[in-house]
């Protein structure tokens, strides 16, 4: 999604470019130009926010994998809790 968007947001923006430099100021062109730079403004807010949900999705699952990790070398510690396991030592 944040790959279509962001490539949505650039095709968008160089049509409406072009379009403004070559048109010959007709009403229909005047207003796919301004449609162009609307649907280009959607994109790039929808580009904005596909990234900002990708950092937190990233973040979430390093903080995620951190704890499993914590929560791992904890519970294998813990011997005397788990009678399935047996100590060597003992």
């Amino acid at each position: 999604d944040l790959v279509n968007t962001g490539l949505s947001t650039f095709f968008f923006f160089i049509a409406s470019v072009v379009l403004a430099a070559l048109n010959h100021k007709t009403g229909a062109e005047i207003a796919a130009v301004i449609f162009g730079f609307l649907a280009m403004a959607v994109y790039a807010v929808n580009t904005y926010l596909a990234i900002k949900k990708w950092r937190m999705n990233s973040r979430q699952q390093n903080s995620r994998q951190t704890s499993d990790y914590i929560r791992a070398r904890t519970e294998s510690r813990e011997v005397d809790h788990r009678p399935e396991i047996q100590r060597l030592d003992a």
